[in-house]
Parts: structure tokens; sequence; C-alpha cells
């Protein structure tokens, strides 16, 4: 689902906007399944055989969005591992949708010291990266610059979540170890830094979807 205007929001704005929506009945949960929903939907659009993905998760909500596509895409067939970089306490949504993965077939968890083999070994199709999305400012921490660095150095699509990690979703920021994106799905309105050069050349496609907000 595709906006029809080009809205650019700050993340302050962008949570304004939010809250707006949950105020007006749709909860931060829905959002979050209308974000995953959308975003799988179009990968699928894109890869219609069921394939092997990462979904790499940081703690917060951000994070949650990779864990609703993760179980999206299996329900479709695709085998998806999981990996959460920044330790197991989740925000209270992540950890929702975390446990609605547990027990489904088709879905592993692999432990962050483990992702350096496990990317030698295993192939992937698809590389999601959800880590800290709109909410990153600075430079990224060290365990996340790693893992950054693995991913950039992965085959298959990578693919990030609103804003790719290690850039400022306001001012085009951008970290020396960004993941470097092959397409951006971003929620809800553009921020900033998806109209500078700077993100422009992290971001990839960019793809602005639908999910409930104005």
């Amino acid at each position: 689902i595709w906006e029809q205007t080009m809205k650019v929001y700050t993340a302050a704005q962008m949570r304004a906007h939010e809250q707006m929506a949950v105020d007006a009945g749709t909860s931060f949960e829905q959002l979050m399944e209308n974000a995953g929903g959308a975003a799988a939907a179009d990968l699928l659009r894109r890869h219609p055989e069921p394939a092997r993905a990462l979904v790499v998760c940081g703690k917060g909500n951000n994070g949650g969005d990779g864990l609703v596509m993760a179980r999206l895409l299996q329900a479709e067939g695709w085998r998806c591992d999981v990996v959460f970089v920044l330790g197991s306490e989740l925000s209270p949504l992540a950890e929702t949708n975390r446990r609605r993965l547990l027990n489904l077939a088709g879905i592993s968890f692999i432990g962050v010291q483990a992702l350096p083999a496990q990317l030698a070994q295993q192939r992937y199709d698809v590389l999601i990266e959800g880590i800290f999305g709109t909410g990153f400012a600075g430079r990224l921490p060290a365990a996340v610059a790693a893992c950054c660095r693995l991913l950039n150095a992965s085959d298959g699509l990578k693919v990030a979540l609103d804003m790719p990690t290690g850039l400022n979703g306001d001012t085009g920021d951008v970290d020396a170890d960004v993941f470097r994106a092959e397409l951006t799905y971003t929620f809800g309105a553009y921020k900033p830094a998806h109209l500078m050069d700077a993100g422009r050349a992290v971001c990839g496609e960019i793809v602005c979807l639908a999910i409930g907000i104005q």
C-alpha cells in the first residue's frame, strides 16, 4: 500500500502521529502489525518463492517490526533465522511478537555470538535489519557496528526497516559502519534523511508503506 502524497516526518513528528492514531482507536500493537505486514507483503511480491531470511533485531519496536515480518514470511513457507543484537530484554511490543514466534516451524533463534559462523556457513536470500530504525543518533555501539560490518560483507538482498541502522533519520549523519541497504521500507511517511544524498546512498530503493497514520 503506497502513500499517494509524499509526507516527510522527523522522528518526533512520527511519534506524535503514531500517538494520534492510537488516540483515535488504533493500538500500537496494530501499527506494528500493519508495518511488518506491509513490508512482508511487498517482499513476497518481489520474491514469490519461499526463501531463507536472516532477521536482525534490536530490542525496540524496529525489531518488533522485523519479528512480525518473520512470522508472516514463515507462514508463506520461508525459513527465518532471528538474532537479537542488543540482548534479550525487549520492548513490550517486541517481546509480544517474539513470543508469537516460539515453537513455529521454520523459525530459529541464533545467539549474536554465533552470527559470524552462521553467516559463513549459511547463504541467506534476504537480510532484514531492524536494529535502531528512526531512533538512532550519535555513534553505533561497538557490537552493532560489528554486526553491520558482517551483514554488509554478506550475500543476500539487504533490507532495512524504516532507516538503515547507523543513519540519523533527522540529520542524515551516517556512521562509518552504517548498514548499507539495497531496499528500505519506511512506514507512514518518509524521514528527512531519505531525501538527502548521504541517506539515499545507504538506503537503496526506498518504499513508503501506509500503516494507518495520518
